[in-house]
């Protein structure tokens, strides 16, 4: 197999297997932030949720952040309504 094959190859294994795709849920979320995003609004601490979610507390920090500003809020307190008004997938 020559290296024009093993590229082509290497290409269709990621695509079959979804490597390089970002999906995002309701609100424009990743998976990721939507996971964190509900643990959050379900009452849990950053910290609580970066032991379940084996994490540090500050990528929780960072991604909620981020889930924030897609949501278009500036607390922890408005996260459950947020959610509620992004979409059938939460």
């Amino acid at each position: 197999m020559g290296a024009p094959e093993f590229v082509e190859r290497c290409n269709q294994e990621r695509r079959a297997s979804g490597l390089g795709r970002r999906t995002t849920g309701a609100g424009g979320l990743t998976p990721q932030e939507e996971e964190i995003a509900k643990a959050v609004a379900d009452g849990a601490s950053n910290r609580e949720v970066a032991e379940e979610l084996y994490l540090s507390t500050k990528t929780v920090e960072y991604h909620l952040t981020r889930v924030y500003r897609k949501l278009g809020i500036r607390s922890r307190n408005e996260l459950p309504r947020a959610l509620a008004h992004a979409g059938p997938d939460n």
